[in-house]
């Protein structure tokens, strides 16, 4: 569900986050969140999602990296490089 919620930065720049919001994320006392800033922006995640997420894009990096080792004999190939290079 999309909301879109006014929040006031006390004094000590703690935010309130709204009980309705809390409530459909399952935000309970005691919740660990992760605070991302990038490009201007704050976003929060529950601390469960963000690791869950950041080990997925992990084991793609691994994925990844193991497919390009096994992929390196055809991409550097001197024949192919050649035949490749009059086009």
């Amino acid at each position: 569900m999309n909301t879109l919620e006014t929040v006031k930065v006390s004094s000590r720049g703690q935010i309130v986050i709204p009980e309705n919001v809390r409530e459909d994320l399952g935000i309970d006392k005691g919740t660990k969140l992760i605070l991302v800033e990038e490009n201007g922006r704050i976003t929060l995640q529950k601390e469960e999602e963000f690791l869950k997420k950041l080990k997925e894009q992990q084991e793609r990096a691994g994925w990844m990296t193991i497919t390009e080792k096994s992929l390196e004999k055809i991409w550097k190939n001197e024949k192919d490089d050649a035949v490749w290079g009059r086009y």
